[in-house]
């Protein structure tokens, strides 16, 4: 007779410290599993308290919420137990050897309290909280749970099933590589594991979801939809295989629309609002056109018609600034360039903002870094979707959008410049410096090329510390800020 264990599992969209908003969707959730005869529901790490709180979490408020939560979240459980994550705060961190030294010394110091991300176990008006690690015995199942990314198990220990309530944010081969390492963790200890993922856009952080069960062989049985909040039940013994894994192409695209919608709503605003006359601003509208629709963009120009308005259809204003562009020139002739840069970037602000949408920042990755933008010019807006993007990574937006709008894109070549990219990447995300870089033997750059770029990185530090916040799309990357030069003058 073949072995069956049916788990639900929730993959929901939480907001940080919104606890009523999280637990109606935890019960919401919980109850379609419940529809399809789950005999154990397991929820994200963040589904109740959402994530990156920071030193929100350490507030007595904070802590008495969670609790509090947790507890009007066990009176709505029936028979079948929840799994999930909340931050708990404990009284002295056990790692910390030195600190437990000094305490045992000292009768009269005082523990130190600390908050932590920990997996709980609820059942009917019963709250329990499990280590990281634990072994928790549910009717006849043994059920290994684990409340962060690490993959570790426990070889001495006879499981049934091993549950990860997986922490991490969204960058582009993120998804494969977890996957690829869940399941290599399934075969370790020849048993299923169940890692769940919850669905938001944090900060610069996106949450993309995809919670996926794999098979005790390896096989990917289960795979919840990327970007979207679902609820499923999956039978961890089975032998089905999950439909293949979306695209990188699909999965980027679907990344940026989805951080664009989610950054918009979370900030009140009704729409956004983009200059047309900037590079960029196709891409950067097509994606917005996407993510909310085209009533809900607004373009600027100075020019008489749009392109790019006509092909998406969206609303334009033209702003008339001719007069005082005239007299901005007489007052500012050799920073002519800069100064209208700077004006046309505070009217189409002002603009967005007296009628209640996101100005957004056209500006990528490459234009960062080097400090190719006039401050408070191109750079101006509430945020830069593209801001994480190098060229080649436009370049495969365009690409991908291109077969629904043909005629926005034009011909396509392929990005110019690849190797000042490869060089900021080296220098900035790898944090290699300069001299390292190039006694690489497989260095392809030269050293004059090397020293510019790493010169401009290091003079546009200052631009930087004022930047719009950004997706981080591409890989988790330092935010390089000043001390810049500190690091990067070897």
């Amino acid at each position: 007779m073949s072995k069956k264990l049916k788990i639900g599992i929730i993959q929901n969209t939480p907001l940080t410290a919104d606890f009523p908003n999280n637990l109606r969707q935890i019960v919401q959730g919980y109850r379609e599993c419940l529809d399809h005869d789950a005999e154990i529901i397991v929820a994200p790490a963040h589904a109740l308290c959402g994530a990156d709180p920071m030193d929100m979490a350490d507030r007595n408020s904070f802590v008495g919420q969670t609790e509090a939560a947790l507890h009007a979240l066990s009176l709505e459980l029936g028979e079948v137990p929840l799994i999930l994550g909340a931050y708990t705060r404990y009284g002295i961190d056990p790692m910390d050897d030195e600190l437990l030294a000094e305490l045992m010394q000292d009768s009269n110091a005082e523990p130190i309290a600390y908050t932590q991300l920990s997996p709980y176990l609820l059942t009917n008006n019963e709250v329990t909280l499990l280590e990281n690690g634990e072994v928790c015995e549910l009717d006849d199942k043994r059920i290994l749970v684990y409340c962060d990314d690490s993959l570790e198990h426990m070889d001495d220990e006879n499981i049934d099933v091993k549950i990860n309530l997986a922490c991490a944010p969204w960058y582009a081969g993120a998804q494969a590589e977890w996957e690829h390492a869940c399941m290599w963790d399934a075969k370790a200890i020849m048993q299923p594991v169940v890692s769940v993922k919850h669905v938001g856009c944090t900060g610069e952080n996106i949450y993309a979801g995809g919670s996926a069960v794999f098979s005790a062989e390896g096989d990917t049985i289960a795979r919840l939809p990327l970007f979207e909040s679902a609820a499923r039940v999956v039978n961890v013994y089975s032998k089905a295989r999950a439909k293949a894994r979306p695209t990188e192409e699909e999965q980027m695209c679907s990344a940026i629309e989805f951080g664009i919608r989610e950054t918009v709503r979370n900030n009140g605003f009704t729409g956004v609002c983009l200059s047309l006359d900037t590079p960029n601003a196709s891409l950067l509208a097509a994606l917005c056109v996407e993510a909310l629709g085209r009533s809900n963009v607004v373009g600027i120009t100075t020019s008489e018609s749009s392109d790019i308005a006509t092909s998406l259809r969206i609303t334009t204003h033209k702003l008339e600034l001719g007069a005082l562009m005239a007299e901005a020139d007489k007052l500012f002739a050799n920073d002519s360039t800069a100064i209208r840069e700077r004006i046309l970037a505070a009217a189409q602000y002002t603009y967005a903002e007296s009628r209640g949408l996101m100005y957004v920042c056209p500006l990528a990755r490459r234009d960062f870094m080097l400090g190719t933008y006039n401050q408070y010019g191109a750079s101006c807006g509430h945020f830069a979707p593209l801001g994480n993007l190098y060229e080649m990574d436009l370049h495969m937006l365009r690409v991908y959008l291109s077969e629904k709008y043909a005629t926005l894109f034009g011909a396509l070549s392929e990005p110019g410049t690849p190797a000042t990219d490869r060089i900021i990447h080296e220098l900035a995300d790898r944090n290699l410096s300069a001299t390292e870089l190039m006694n690489k033997h497989t260095c392809p750059f030269e050293e004059n090329e090397i020293r510019l770029v790493q010169r401009k990185i290091i003079a546009s530090a200052i631009k930087r510390t004022q930047m719009p916040p950004v997706l981080r799309a591409d890989k988790l990357i330092e935010r390089i800020e000043l001390p810049v030069s500190h690091r990067m003058n070897d």
